[in-house]
């Protein structure tokens, strides 16, 4: 008997597909799932004040996206990063990695939805 051959792949862009920059991640985990949320940074208006340095200067932290994966597939996330990271510092040399003192807080529930 003939084997069946395995399935073939299409690989789409989804109409409302985006691409952005990101300043970071947070998010956490359950027994089921890992949440991440992506952010990007950057100062919101800039008046003469925050110029001077008479006031404060005001970061905006923008909610981009939500990714949501089972236990496995942040496991394969893991290991995808994992494998290109040492793909690029074996090319372009070791990436500096700031010291982070403590896990961040995570924001209030109402900031992201």
């Amino acid at each position: 008997m003939d084997q069946i051959p395995g399935p073939k792949f299409v690989v789409k862009k989804h109409p409302d597909f985006k691409r952005f920059f990101s300043s970071g991640v947070f998010g956490g985990h359950t027994p089921y799932e890992f949440k991440m949320i992506v952010y990007q940074e950057g100062y919101e208006d800039v008046t003469e004040g925050t110029v001077t340095g008479k006031e404060p200067p005001v970061i905006l932290r923008e909610l981009q996206a939500e990714i949501t994966m089972s236990p496995e597939q942040a496991k394969a996330l893991l290991s995808w990063l994992d494998r290109h990271i040492k793909a690029y510092e074996e090319q372009f040399g070791k990436i500096p990695a700031p010291p982070i003192k403590e896990e961040p807080k995570r924001p209030p529930e109402g900031m992201y939805g």
